[in-house]
């Protein structure tokens, strides 16, 4: 019993230390200020997962053990360290943090501090991104964010296309779309959706869709050479880097959010109602032919019989205009009945659309590792009916220290969505939004185009369309990438970045019976079309890091990496099918095929590269770097390129004569240059090809092959274009941080484009591919960021930007042209030396013919007959630079230019108590749209048959009374041959502000068990834009990525005005 005894005396006396180690810490949090107690404060014990939070007294409690150290953490303050001892109580008082160059920021193959970087590489908090702004994609939500990167929206479409240019267009021949590189490697973007073989929908599908915003952690935009050269090839029109987030040390969390939106049309076309388009009918018929029978006169009509005896039950009305005012049933004296009836076109077509968006995301980790899961659902109703976007989208990010000197990670990415698509933009007479505007509105919506010829030729019904056309666009997209990292020495590391990305499209499209393209003979048509791609990435990086002498910082990266992607496509069409039932699920019910399509093909590109970033004492800084590039696209002897760049920054508020202004916190001076390329051809572009082709023989056609001519004579001299670029950077810091300035310069000019050129035909051939010409971009940018007040109740932030960017052409032989827009609409886009990409020639109106004796001066009429001269009267007249008598050719000037002057962004976040207030206004100046929803072929600017126009057009027409106002031709019947001519009137200033967004929110710190905070907001976009553009949205971009053609608006999915509450819920 006793040597019992004792050992338990023993474990008590040793359990006594060991239980005292624990500790129960308590303290108060406040802020430094003004000594008000803060909430919410983040408490952690570094090193493990015990973490609390302040209450509303700013009270927490804790347990921790000598030697532990606390961590406290809280937006808009410095962080703070408390090292334990034998102390049990801990006040903290918080300063503001209004000093971000300690921030860490993404670069190629790397990361360093922002107060490091001697490169232009500009970075966005995902939480800022999509604070109070519901965007469902990535790129969307940067419009307007950063300086020197310019989003463009395609339409409004759900799941719509969007282009960026950083700094400008490079080339007009090539793609001039930025590189992604999410987590570290390069990312495809997935596909577009496939052709089926029918004509396109005019709306285009946004491939980073497919990338959640609340998965995101930052976005770094690298813009300068030196920033991007490290990415060769790939890295000439701007790099954007996006980075998901990862498990956060502490404590296992769970957070939900929700959103839910409501959106409307942000704006109508102001159309003729049924009274004054009937009045404009009419009008057309007196200045055609002052004798003829009006088409809407009042009265009732009968068909004769061979005796010319009136049929009696054979009565129609044609009402008078002013009988829309009373629209109902009419009836004869003979007992025949008719409907006065009318239709809002755009009613018909467009809806409230709503939103539901949630998420979910479980993240935890310590010191050995950490994980993310999250997942999203999305499900969008369109502004216009039978328009939406579905999103399914899951998410891991798994990392793990194996040992001290090894780590692993592995990120996951799937993606299932559906786009529901209508005809809304580049084909004319299908798409519904033409559709809706010209249709007359003096129609019920049931009326059957298919019997009326004239309705038929004019335009498909448009309520009819929306609900009957069917076009699906399924995708399935999985991302990954893993890695795996050694530590071979102190400050030496290897890492092997492995990526793979697939991408399988399908989509499915039917026309029935009810719609224009599906009318007898017809009998609907139907097409399919599926692609697949894929890609695989291998990187090998050896990096090291050291710091010697408290003076001296070196950090280099080498590494190799190899680059693989496969992709095959196919589609087929049909039309005659004996039913509308199994729409395009059964083609082989098409009784009559389209021609089939197919392809299949793969690329691969082996890259060489290097960086070596040198700092001495954080005062001197420099970097340089370089890649060699092979492609397999070229020939042989031209498949390497090779690309350096060099930067240098000096922090000049570390000198003593700076210092002694007493002015600076941050002042730093930066310049580089460097090389990119871009290999932006197609991927058997430098091989010679077979078609299949037939042949005679024996005088009959025998199936065989022959060279294909389409793309030319094989040139072995092709290679990469280039683009040098120059940087001059200033970065400024005042007023302990409150004040910050980036200022950038750059110039940069690319060599050698990848174009295609006309040759002569008799080498068989009709165009060539060739390096020729050059493209220079010269721009200033300018961001702000400002800390007006940082109070513990009240905080303000403006964060500002603005961007100038100047476009030239040079080194072309003679003009050139871009694609044709619209039916036979040709030579607007020129490309010319010393002009900009997007630079638009036209012919210049000065005016109306007002009498006949302005008709008979013009040498043109001087001699025809009086018939044909009094019909010029009220005609449009060009101006004849030549003055030979003749408009021609030679009389086209520039009339436009779709380049802004500047672009800007500016946000202020306003925060009282727990209280946030966010408004962010966004815009452009001095870039001209074409609209070409107004142009004069087969639409309703020209001024003639039975389409609607618009009110501005009725209102400013040719009259004898409005000759001075007049700004359109005056009124005729169809039929007559006025000539029109791409001019200056489709030319209009696209500039515009607009409040983007404005959001409030309010943050709970409830003291329910489980649950750390609940945020709800409630957020409007595009509430107002300030614009002289007539049309439905100056943020308009029909032709999306392709650069020859921008700034064009064609019937466009309008933008919607959309309201927004939601709520996020802490664990």
């Amino acid at each position: 019993m006793k040597k019992i005894g004792l050992f338990l005396i023993c474990c008590l006396m040793c359990a006594g230390p060991a239980s005292a180690q624990q500790v129960n810490i308590t303290g108060v949090v406040t802020d430094a200020n003004d000594g008000s107690p803060l909430i919410g404060v983040t408490v952690l014990v570094e090193g493990t997962t015990t973490a609390t939070t302040t209450d509303y007294k700013g009270a927490y409690a804790i347990n921790a053990k000598k030697g532990d150290v606390l961590a406290f953490t809280y937006v808009g303050k410095t962080r703070e360290t408390v090292k334990i001892f034998a102390q049990k109580v801990v006040n903290v008082k918080m300063v503001d943090d209004t000093n971000t160059l300690d921030d860490v920021v993404v670069i190629g193959y790397g990361t360093m501090k922002k107060r490091d970087v001697t490169g232009s590489v500009s970075q966005v908090k995902g939480d800022n991104l999509i604070k109070g702004n519901p965007s469902l994609s990535v790129n969307s939500a940067l419009q307007g964010k950063m300086a020197g990167v310019q989003v463009r929206q395609n339409d409004g479409a759900p799941g719509g296309g969007i282009s960026i240019h950083v700094r400008g267009a490079n080339s007009f021949s090539t793609d001039t779309q930025p590189l992604y590189v999410i987590d570290g490697l390069p990312y495809g973007g997935g596909s577009k959706a496939p052709d089926t073989g029918l004509s396109g929908t005019g709306s285009s599908s946004n491939p980073l869709a497919n990338i959640n915003p609340n998965d995101i952690e930052s976005i770094e935009v690298l813009k300068d050479a030196s920033s991007t050269a490290i990415y060769g090839s790939r890295g000439a029109n701007g790099v954007v880097i996006i980075t998901t987030k990862q498990g956060r040390n502490g404590k296992d969390n769970i957070t939900f959010s929700s959103n839910f939106s409501f959106s409307k049309v942000a704006k109508k076309i102001d159309v003729l109602d049924p009274v004054t388009y009937a009045r404009y009918i009419n009008e057309q018929t007196l200045n055609s032919n002052p004798d003829g029978q009006l088409p809407y006169r009042g009265e009732w009509y009968y068909s004769f019989d061979t005796n010319n005896n009136i049929i009696t039950s054979s009565g129609k009305y044609s009402p008078a205009p002013e009988d829309f005012l009373r629209p109902g049933v009419y009836t004869d004296e003979y007992g025949n009945t008719d409907t006065v009836g009318s239709t809002d076109w755009q009613d018909a077509i467009f809806q409230t659309g709503f939103t539901q968006e949630y998420n979910v995301s479980i993240d935890g980790g310590n010191e050995k590792g950490g994980y993310l899961l999250s997942f999203n659902y999305t499900d969008q109703t369109g502004i216009i009916v039978g328009s939406g976007y579905k999103r399914y989208a899951v998410r891991s990010n798994l990392w793990r220290k194996m040992r001290d000197w090894l780590e692993v990670g592995l990120n996951t990415n799937y993606t299932n969505s559906v786009t529901n698509f209508v005809n809304s933009s580049t084909s004319g007479g299908d798409g519904v939004i033409y559709s809706a505007l010209v249709f007359p509105p003096t129609y019920d919506a049931t009326i059957n185009t298919q019997e009326d010829n004239e309705l038929n030729w004019l335009a498909a019904n448009p309520y009819v369309y929306v609900r009957e056309a069917f076009d699906e666009y399924r995708a399935n997209n999985v991302y990954l990438s893993s890695y795996v990292e050694a530590t071979l020495y102190k400050g030496l590391k290897l890492r092997e970045n492995i990526g793979f990305s697939y991408s399988g499209n399908d989509r499915n499209m039917y026309y029935n019976r009810l719609t224009r393209q599906g009318y007898k003979p017809t009998n609907g048509t139907g097409g399919q079309g599926t692609s697949w791609s894929q890609g695989f990435t291998s990187e090998t990086l050896l990096s090291y890091h050291k710091e010697f002498n408290d003076a001296h910082t070196i950090d280099a990266v080498a590494g190799i990496t190899f680059e693989e992607s496969h992709w095959k496509y196919n589609n087929m069409s049909a039309y005659d099918f004996p039913s509308d039932l199994t729409l395009m699920w059964d083609m082989s019910a098409g009784m009559k095929t389209y021609p089939l399509s197919s392809g299949r093909g793969k690329s691969r590109m082996q890259s060489n590269l290097a960086r070596l970033n040198y700092s001495y004492k954080g005062k001197y800084m420099a970097t340089v770097s370089y890649r060699a590039d092979g492609s397999s696209v070229f020939v042989e002897g031209n498949k390497y390129a090779h690309f350096f760049s060099g930067a240098l920054a000096w922090r000049l508020s570390d000198e003593s004569w700076i210092k002694s202004l007493n002015v600076f916190d941050d002042l730093k001076l930066r310049l580089s240059y460097g090389q990119t390329g871009n290999q932006g051809i197609g991927t058997y572009a430098t091989l010679p090809a077979m078609s299949v082709s037939s042949y005679p023989l024996g005088g009959t056609l025998t199936p065989g092959f022959a060279e294909q001519t389409w793309k030319g004579p094989i040139n072995k001299d092709l290679k990469w274009e280039t683009t040098d670029q120059f940087n001059a950077g200033l970065d400024i810091s005042l007023a302990k941080g409150k004040v910050n300035f980036v200022i950038d310069y750059y110039y940069k000019r690319t060599n050698d484009l990848l174009q295609k050129v006309s040759i002569e035909t008799n080498s068989g051939y009709t165009q060539m591919a060739v390096n020729s010409g050059h493209v220079t971009n010269e721009g200033l940018e300018i961001s702000g960021t400002f800390h007006p007040f940082a109070r513990q109740d009240f905080g303000w932030q403006i964060d500002a930007n603005i961007s100038f960017n100047r476009n030239k052409i040079g080194g072309l032989t003679g003009d050139q042209y871009g694609s044709n827009f619209i039916n036979n609409v040709s030579n607007v886009f020129i490309q010319r030396n010393g002009c900009p990409i997007g630079t638009i020639v036209g012919f210049v109106e000065d005016g109306f013919y007002d009498n006949i004796a302005e008709v008979r001066a013009d040498p043109q009429y001087a001699n025809v007959s009086q018939a044909d001269a009094e019909a010029m009267i009220g005609e449009i007249k060009y101006r004849d630079y030549t003055g030979d008598g003749a408009i021609t050719d030679a009389d086209k000037r520039v009339i436009g230019d779709t380049n802004p002057d500047f672009t800007y962004g500016l946000t202020n976040t306003l925060r009282y108590k727990n209280f946030t207030l966010s408004f962010f206004f966004q815009g452009t100046y001095g870039n001209d749209i074409v609209n070409a929803n107004t142009i004069a072929n087969n639409t309703s600017s020209s001024m003639t048959g039975i389409q609607n126009i618009t009110r501005e057009q009725y209102d400013t027409r040719w009259t004898a009374e409005n000759a001075a106002n007049a700004r359109w031709p005056k009124p005729i019947e169809a039929g007559y041959k006025r000539e029109w001519k791409f001019s200056n009137r489709y030319i209009e200033d696209g500039s515009y502000l607009r409040l983007k967004n404005i959001s409030l929110g309010y943050t709970f710190f409830p003291k329910w068990k489980g649950i750390k905070s609940i945020n709800v907001y409630a957020s409007a976009q595009n509430l107002f834009t300030v614009t002289g553009y007539s049309w439905y949205d100056p943020d308009v971009n029909a032709y999306g990525s392709d650069v020859t053609r921008q700034g064009v608006d064609l019937y466009s999915y309008p933008s919607s005005r959309v309201y927004s509450f939601g709520l996020k819920l802490t664990f």
